[in-house]
């Protein structure tokens, strides 16, 4: 069963790369030295951690790194949080202060006061996830839920509508002297995203972003197959729509290079067929599609990830989290009238 499944879970970036192993395929696209902190001090959070990543809310260290122990800074929370909520503001002389002052007209943040290179509390950080709960019209979950080491109103609201959990549930200490690390706030931008569904695009906006990174796709394949040189300074040349991230685009790149190494085949002749939003939020968004490769006579159903990045809907890293593309791959056979796999 379990190798049926692994079989079935599969994305675009896999349908294009049909030869490459499976455990080499995520080896490339997680691209991070640190990678296995996620599974062995992080398994707590790691689905939604490497959801996160997938969809590019967490990008590590220009070092290859995730450094998830790290504290993360007010500024850097205030940046992530913005992209995970899609906000932005006036730009200034500092590089966060685009994220900050849209986080501010937002009402997510109150002002600019603080020191900005400061390591974030978790009661700072719940304040601002209950403003932002408050901003977007996320329901409450349940009104009964509190912290017991702080009164404070919008911690309070963070909890209840499940934007903010505590670091011990029993005795519901949301731990509000404690610093934020990097693995806590990545759970969290995941978690906001998901939750988010104001202002939703419509499900024929975001297939068209799909089937035109499809075309991108593709355009990658025939310059890799013709040149067998990744080259990130291409995206600008040879992509008809940009619809894919330079994150994606150069992954892709590294891992065709990998399965050339190993004597893999690979197509430009490629189809999505059957394609359906199976879920969507204000920034992020699931794509199933039937993905076929004419050429290898190869059809599975894929799972794809997009996320609206300066206004335009994009597919981001193509790794997948492999339990969850289980769900959204039942849900897409459910919207095609077949039964569940699972």
């Amino acid at each position: 069963m379990l190798k049926k499944i692994a079989g079935l879970l599969v994305v675009v970036a896999i349908l294009i790369l049909t030869v490459v192993p499976l455990q080499a395929r995520a080896e490339m696209e997680y691209r991070f030295w640190d990678k296995d902190t996620i599974f062995k001090d992080f398994a707590w959070g790691k689905t939604d951690i490497v959801e996160a990543i997938d969809f590019e809310l967490y990008v590590g260290y220009p070092d290859a790194t995730l450094k998830l122990w790290n504290n993360i800074t007010r500024a850097e929370f205030a940046a992530v949080l913005a992209r995970a909520a899609d906000v932005s503001g006036e730009p200034g002389p500092k590089w966060y202060d685009g994220a900050v002052n849209g986080l501010i007209a937002a009402g997510v943040i109150p002002d600019k006061s603080g020191d900005w290179d400061a390591p974030i509390t978790r009661l700072e950080a719940a304040k601002w996830l209950g403003r932002l709960a408050r901003a977007f019209n996320i329901p409450v979950k349940d009104p009964n839920e509190y912290f017991t080491d702080t009164q404070d109103p919008e911690a309070t609201y963070a909890r209840q509508t499940g934007m903010m959990y505590g670091v011990d549930a029993e005795k519901k200490l949301l731990g509000a002297d404690e610093l934020m690390n990097r693995g806590q706030a990545i759970v969290i931008l995941l978690r906001v995203a998901k939750n988010i569904n104001v202002d939703l695009p419509s499900d024929e906006e975001i297939i068209q972003a799909f089937k035109e990174a499809i075309e991108d796709v593709k355009a990658n394949i025939t310059y890799m197959v013709q040149t067998k040189k990744p080259d990130s300074s291409a995206y600008d040349k040879i992509l008809p729509y940009k619809r894919v991230t330079r994150a994606y685009f150069e992954g892709a790149q590294k891992a065709m290079m990998a399965g050339f190494e190993r004597g893999a085949r690979t197509s430009a002749n490629i189809e999505a067929r059957n394609v359906r939003v199976v879920e969507k939020h204000k920034g992020i968004a699931y794509v199933v599609a039937e993905g076929v490769n004419l050429d290898l006579q190869i059809s599975r159903p894929t799972v794809s990830r997009l996320r609206k990045i300066d206004g335009r809907w994009m597919m981001t890293q193509g790794a997948g989290n492999k339990e969850n593309d289980i769900y959204y791959i039942n849900e897409w056979r459910k919207m095609l009238g077949m039964t569940p796999l699972f």
